[in-house]
């Protein structure tokens, strides 16, 4: 128990002490996140869905950044006594900017606007369930993205984010529209110094 202790002392200290700052031009971070697709729903309801997401991030002014992440949606539909999985892998590319905040007092809401495109994978790429055979096809799509997020610096390097987004994703043979909520992680990444 002691170990324990002494480690989150040590974590904790290094969290109070980092130097870093929220929005710093040049600054870089990379974030996990992860919600519910369409709506909440418990696993084993029909159309209960949910995402995860990771994403390398780098701010250019105080009050502007981009984005580029890999994202997953995944869908489960109810189907006699089994389900059909749908899933969206999705490699995403999105700018934001600040419209609502100061970084002094460490809360600040951003909007931005993206585009995703990858692979839907319907039943696994299987056309058959349950001897039944499923009119809906896998297939590349593609679309844009619109998200507000809202980011709380925790310490000088950790920071809670609180996000909603909506894709519109072409070619869908299911539905164009996947809207995300959802809560992550940013880790502020350590500057490099010889800049």
């Amino acid at each position: 128990m002691r170990k324990v202790w002494i480690i989150a002392s040590l974590l904790l200290g290094f969290c109070i002490s980092a130097k870093a700052q929220l929005h710093q031009a040049g600054q870089t971070a990379f974030e996990v996140s992860a919600g519910a697709v369409d709506g909440f729903r418990l696993p084993n309801q029909d159309n209960f869905g949910y995402f995860a997401g990771l994403a390398f991030s780098k701010y250019q002014t105080r009050y502007f950044y981009w984005k580029a992440g890999a994202h997953l949606n995944q869908k489960n539909y109810a189907y006699d006594a089994s389900t059909v999985p749908l899933r969206q892998w999705l490699g995403t590319a999105e700018a934001y900017t600040r419209i609502l905040g100061r970084v002094s007092r460490s809360l600040i809401i951003n909007a931005g606007i993206g585009a995703a495109g990858g692979y839907e994978s319907i039943n696994n790429d299987k056309r058959t369930v349950e001897g039944a055979r499923i009119g809906n096809r896998s297939k590349w799509i593609f679309g844009p993205t619109a998200g507000i997020e809202a980011e709380y610096l925790l310490t000088g390097n950790l920071v809670l984010l609180v996000r909603t987004k909506q894709h519109y994703l072409f070619r869908s043979s299911v539905t164009p529209t996947r809207f995300n909520a959802g809560v992550g992680i940013k880790i502020i990444l350590p500057a490099n110094d010889e800049e």
